[in-house]
C-alpha cells in the first residue's frame, strides 16, 4: 500500500513484526521493546521498488520511532534492476521519516559503473533520495580514487559531491 508514492513504513512494519521472530523486552526492562530477526523492508513508488533494506537483526524502540540495526544492506533500484547496493556492522532506521544511518565498515557498491564507495558513517534521506556524511571518504573508479571529507550522493552515485577534497584524482583507481 502507498500513500504520496511513498510505502506505508508502520503497515510494513507490522507486518515484519508478525511474520518475524519477534521478542518483548521482560516486564522491568527498559527499552528495547521489540527485538526483530532477519528484518526487511521495502519501499516503493507507483509499485515499482525503490530501495529495499534487510538487516541480520534489529532492536525496535517506539519510544523514539527507530530501530537499530545489525549487519543492514540496502539496495537501490532504477527501472526495476538492482542500481547500487550498501551495507555496513550497524545502523539505524527512522520508522516516521524511513530516514537511515549506516556506520561502522560502510561500503556503497555501483556494479555498473565499477564505483565504490568507502567511509565510516552514511546517512540517507528518503525524501531526497540522498546520501550524506562529514566523515572521511573514498571513491575508487576505473579512472581513479578520490578522497576527501564529506559528501552528497545519489544512490547511484550518478551525482557525487565530495567536501573538502585533500587529493587529485590518482591513476588506478586502487
Amino acid at each position: 500500500m502507498t500513500t504520496s508514492g511513498r510505502a506505508v513504513f508502520p503497515l510494513a512494519l507490522l507486518a515484519v513484526l508478525v511474520a518475524a521472530g519477534c521478542r518483548r523486552a521482560a516486564v522491568g526492562e527498559s527499552a528495547p521493546l521489540q527485538t526483530l530477526e532477519d528484518l526487511t523492508l521495502r519501499q516503493t513508488l507507483r509499485g515499482a521498488p525503490v530501495w529495499e533494506l534487510q538487516a541480520r537483526s534489529a532492536v525496535l524502540h517506539e519510544d523514539d520511532a527507530q530501530a537499530l540495526l545489525a549487519e543492514p544492506r540496502m539496495q537501490f533500484y532504477r527501472d526495476g534492476r538492482v542500481a547500487s547496493r550498501v551495507s555496513s556492522v550497524t545502523g539505524r532506521v527512522r520508522v516516521d521519516t524511513h530516514d537511515v544511518f549506516l556506520s561502522s565498515s560502510v561500503v556503497l557498491e555501483v556494479p555498473e559503473e565499477r564505483s565504490v564507495l568507502s567511509t565510516d558513517s552514511l546517512d540517507y534521506s528518503s525524501r531526497r533520495n540522498l546520501f550524506t556524511t562529514d566523515a572521511e571518504v573514498v571513491v575508487r573508479r576505473p579512472e581513479g580514487r578520490l578522497k576527501g571529507r564529506g559528501l552528497e550522493a545519489k544512490p547511484d552515485l550518478s551525482e557525487i559531491r565530495i567536501f573538502h577534497q585533500r587529493s587529485l584524482v590518482e591513476r588506478g583507481g586502487s
